[in-house]
């Protein structure tokens, strides 16, 4: 076994090997061949308001070519326009993949079409063989090589043209089968589909989701099949939507006609694969020894395979498919799902039971049914098998799954296909839990005064996958980790909570239940209110589970989780008698979900009592308003409120009339940013962990929204945490902290990450040309600058947010789990404090900015608004018929307190004394005599000017230092004296 081991692993290490140096003799650059068909190209206008990444799709075409003895060939044709510069970073490069084990290339052309022009890029173009391996973080190596080719000298308004021929096929599939989607979300203007079939039994052709012209033309063998297609209208799905829809028109040509064939295909992979090694029988001898009865052998055999064969896919040619014999894979000890699943299989037959594979497509799930035949629309097996009457689904590739079998968790992938003689067609995979995915128990023992702490226990019953979910959380980030993240959690809630004792994980072995039982106290557990004080009691994972879609206007249904039980008590134990409350009992049904409710009230106990259960997997797209209603009376009646009346002298505030409320007012910030900091801290402690999220996904809405309201903070916060998953996911040495707090610097780096990112998932920048990105970044280096020290500062900063939003959207539109997007989207409570806090500041800078309130320095005239020159009018503070020339004003808020300038020939000042009278004092030019000036010494302190007239009396201004207007002020005072003084006097003096 031992030999076998080392076999195996020097084999694969050796393809590896062998791939990692290929070069770019494995493709080869000859012209197209005579079968293939081309088609003339049409050039209509770029329809600019649907064009999505500078890409204008000219002609799709793929044409293959099967026959009885030759190896199978496809034909590909693309023809793109840049309509932009973005369109010229996404099409001048590209990506061909082919895997050598069984495919040879063939670059048929490749060149551009400028101004009608034809220009040959085969000699030019940099081309070279990689090694991309896309499915490397799912832990699979499919030997996949990829043509990579540089196109060089591409211009806006270039249409790329390039075709290649792919020869061969995968030798595990026996049959032909193709599908192409004939409708995108993108204008398209030609669009071809071919299959040239020569071989006498003819192709088995559906449509899905509508259908198109076919011409089918007979041949001495066989058919030429043919779709061709003008200009066919854009789609665009909505959001949230299930799994298994797709709006999408698509036609498929396959070989075979109905399942029993693809049984018949994948009985003999699997059948080879299962067998009863000795080492096998040793495994199960084991098992028998330590489970008696058979039901708990079959559930040793499960979790033998989940936990002692980690997961890993060598699936390189017919591996795709074919799995591994199941003695290689227990001496291994890894293998992908077919592996584990073939090892279960043998173990279970050791044990005298039954079992099967079974196929699944975890994408399109329950879809699956209803789509055309074909064998290549599986991406996953698991096993099934029958006792005592019911059919259990066991993936042996899920681990932490923990439970006896009537217990289990199993996987609904909406339909399986069983690779089992008989079987003729699909089975329905939904299984009804026996436990349910939640139950909360909520335990508060409120003391008799409102100052006392509060003592608040929690726990909660995790059941199905959400146990196996939160199992592999806790052991992925320490129960110490998880018990901070839960704190914080209520912490939102009860800002006086504190951890009484650690919190406890257990595990019911016959269930699978995970259960966490959580201690705290809360120190300021009730609200003042205004009729004593309050609190509120949420069934909040029920609240949670019927969400409020982002797109309320929809033409596609609405993803809703089923099956989804949740059962919530929420228990108060009053100290204090003489507590009344009214029993109740209410049940709301309608087609998406149930609710019962039930309040009691006996022995100084309050008990509210939730059961809710899913009744559907989705919400039709005309049923939203039905659902947004009966969701709207879910969310009234699963929080309940109590009150407790009467004053509590100990929290009530004395406030002193000479409080000084400015000191009041630094201190209300400096608590509102104390609590934003430990609100934080205490969330990123039990902020959850989403397993398969690359970087920090946050909706544009909430980027632009809270960026602006924190006054730029968040695009530094957003930019730390990206920069950290990048240092996770590279291992770097960078230092993301400071990469965030200077993050306009960074723009740059962290859009040149992303796009390496793009390329080496989708094979492409998809995110925006690097040249438009470094405008982007020129553009935010200036807003930065110009904010500062440009009157409209403030305006321009709203714009900030809005150059960043390439990335974020990139980032937001990542196959991430769509929990992460949803949790790092929600508004939380330390966030809406602080953007109170800071919002006023915005507002104000954005009105001061329009000089709609007193200004910081002095303004020229034609700053004013016409309704504050008609005040000093209307006031008499300026001749009528003089124009203001400069003016500045020393209140806070309103101008009319306040406020000093010169007009044409007067110069003037007034202010409101301590009666709330407005006084005033001008001087015109020709009056006076001399200016005594005291300048400050910083900006933060105001400049004097003393203006004394002929008959010695003094008229005082304060003005502004800043940027030394002070100075030009009085130099255009000093010249206007001079200019309205009699030559006489001014050779006198």
């Amino acid at each position: 076994m031992k030999w076998t081991h080392l076999y195996l692993t020097l084999s694969s290490l050796f393809l590896l090997f062998i791939s990692c140096l290929v070069v770019a003799d494995d493709y080869q650059v000859t012209p197209a061949d005579s079968w293939v068909k081309q088609h003339e190209l049409l050039t209509p206008n770029i329809p600019n308001e649907h064009i999505k990444d500078g890409t204008f799709y000219l002609m799709l075409d793929t044409q293959f070519k099967v026959t009885e003895q030759a190896p199978q060939q496809r034909f590909t044709r693309t023809v793109m326009q840049a309509a932009n510069q973005s369109g010229v970073d996404y099409i001048s490069q590209l990506n061909i993949d082919f895997d050598p084990s069984y495919q040879s290339l063939s670059l048929n052309s490749l060149g551009i079409i400028r101004n009608g022009e034809y220009i040959d890029k085969l000699g030019s173009a940099q081309r070279q063989v990689l090694q991309r391996e896309t499915d490397l973080a799912s832990r699979i190596y499919n030997g996949t090589l990829s043509l990579n080719i540089i196109i060089d000298d591409m211009r806006v308004m270039d249409i790329l043209d390039y075709s290649y021929t792919i020869s061969g096929s995968n030798p595990v599939y026996q049959h032909f089968s193709t599908a192409r989607t004939l409708n995108w979300s993108v204008p398209v203007v030609q669009q071809f589909m071919r299959v040239l079939w020569q071989k006498p039994t003819p192709l088995h052709i559906n449509f899905v989701n509508g259908e198109s012209t076919l011409i089918s033309t007979p041949l001495n063998i066989g058919f030429d099949y043919q779709i061709n297609q003008h200009n066919e209208p854009t789609m665009i799905s909505a959001s949230e939507v299930p799994y298994w829809y797709s709006p999408y028109k698509q036609v498929y040509f396959s070989e075979v006609n109905n399942w029993q064939e693809v049984i018949d295909w994948s009985l003999p992979l699997y059948q080879s694969a299962i067998e009863i090694s000795p080492a096998i029988e040793t495994i199960t001898r084991q098992i028998k020894l330590q489970h008696t009865d058979l039901e708990s052998q079959i559930v040793a055999a499960l979790r033998f395979s989940q936990d002692e064969v980690r997961y890993l896919g060598l699936e390189m040619g017919t591996n795709s498919h074919r799995p591994t014999p199941a003695s290689e894979t227990l001496a291994l000890r890894y293998g992908d799902c077919k592996d584990k699943t073939v090892l279960l299989i043998s173990l279970l037959k050791a044990l005298g039971v039954d079992a099967y594979p079974a196929l699944v497509n975890t994408e399109e799930t329950k879809r699956l049914a209803s789509l055309p035949v074909a064998p290549n629309l599986f991406d996953h097996v698991i096993v099934t098998l029958e006792h005592q009457g019911k059919r259990y689904w066991l993936d042996p590739t899920t681990s932490y799954q923990r439970g006896d079998l009537a217990h289990l968790a199993q996987p609904n992938y909406g339909v399986a296909l069983i690779v089992k003689e008989g079987e003729t067609g699909f089975t329905d995979m939904l299984t009804k839990p026996l436990v349910k995915r939640v139950q909360v128990f909520d335990s508060y023992s409120i003391p008799e005064k409102v100052d006392d702490a509060t003592h608040f226990t929690t726990r909660y019953e995790y059941g199905d996958f959400e146990a196996i979910s939160r199992r592999s959380s806790i052991a992925k980030n320490s129960l110490k980790s998880t018990e901070d993240d839960y704190r914080e959690y209520y912490q939102d809630s009860f800002k006086g909570l504190k951890t009484a004792k650690p919190m406890t994980v257990d595990t019911l072995d016959d269930t699978g239940q995970l259960i966490t039982n959580e201690y705290y106290t809360i120190d300021n557990f009730w609200k003042p209110d205004n009729k004593g004080y309050r609190n509120d009691f949420y069934a909040s994972e029920i609240q949670n589970s019927v969400y409020k879609p982002e797109q309320l206007e929809r033409n596609a249904p609405m993803w809703f989780r089923y099956p989804n039980d949740i059962e919530t008590t929420i228990q108060i134990a009053f100290s204090e008698p003489n507590w009344e409350f009214e029993e109740e009992q209410l049940s709301i049904d309608n087609p998406f979900f149930h609710l019962e409710k039930r309040v009691t009230f006996k022995d100084s106990i309050l008990t509210l009592y939730f059961d809710y259960s899913a009744k559907q997997d989705h919400i039709p797209a005309d049923q939203i308003e039905q659902y947004l209603n009966a969701r709207k009376k879910l969310i009234n009646e699963t929080q309940y409120g109590i009150i407790k009346y009467g004053t509590n002298t100990a929290t009530t505030m004395q406030v002193d009339e000479e409080t000084n409320w400015y000191s009041v007012f630094i201190l209300s910030y400096l608590v509102a940013i104390i609590f934003f900091i430990a609100a934080w801290r205490f969330e990123v402690r039990k902020r959850p962990e989403f397993e398969g999220t690359q970087f920090y996904p946050v909706s544009n809405s909430k980027f632009v929204i809270y960026s602006l309201f924190s006054l730029g903070i968040f695009i530094n916060y957003w930019s730390y945490r990206n920069w950290k998953a990048i240092k996770e996911q590279q291992q770097s040495h960078i230092m993301p902290i400071a990469r965030g707090i200077f993050a306009p610097l960074f723009f740059i780096p962290l859009l040149l990450e992303l796009c390496k990112h793009s390329e080496q998932t989708f094979g492409k920048n998809k995110i925006m040309p690097v040249a438009v990105g470094f405008v982007l970044w020129l553009a935010i280096i200036i807003s930065e600058v110009v904010s500062y020290n440009w009157e409209y500062g403030t305006w321009l900063f709203l714009v900030t947010p809005i150059l960043w939003l390439p990335l974020v959207n990139y980032i937001q539109n990542l196959k991430q789990p769509e929990q992460a997007l949803e949790y790092h989207s929600q508004w939380r409570a330390r966030q809406v404090i602080i953007s109170i806090f800071m919002l006023p500041w915005l507002f104000y800078g954005l009105i001061y900015e329009l000089y709609l309130l007193p200004n910081s320095t002095i303004v020229t005239g034609d700053k004013l608004w016409s309704y504050q020159v008609n005040f000093l009018k209307r006031k008499e503070i300026i001749p009528a018929n003089e124009n203001v020339q400069y003016f500045y004003s020393d209140a806070f808020v309103d101008f009319k307190t306040d406020g000093n300038g010169i007009t044409e020939n007067t110069i003037f000042s007034y202010w409101e004394n301590e009666h709330g009278v407005l006084e005033k004092d001008q001087r015109r030019f020709s009056d006076i005599k001399k200016l005594n000036v005291d300048y400050a010494k910083s900006a933060l302190l105001t400049t004097t000017l003393t203006v004394i007239d002929h008959n010695g009396d003094e008229m005082l201004l304060f003005l502004s230092h800043e940027d030394d207007l002070d100075k030009k002020f009085v130099a255009e005072v000093e010249r206007l004296i001079k200019a309205n003084t009699p030559a006489t006097e001014q050779n006198a003096d």
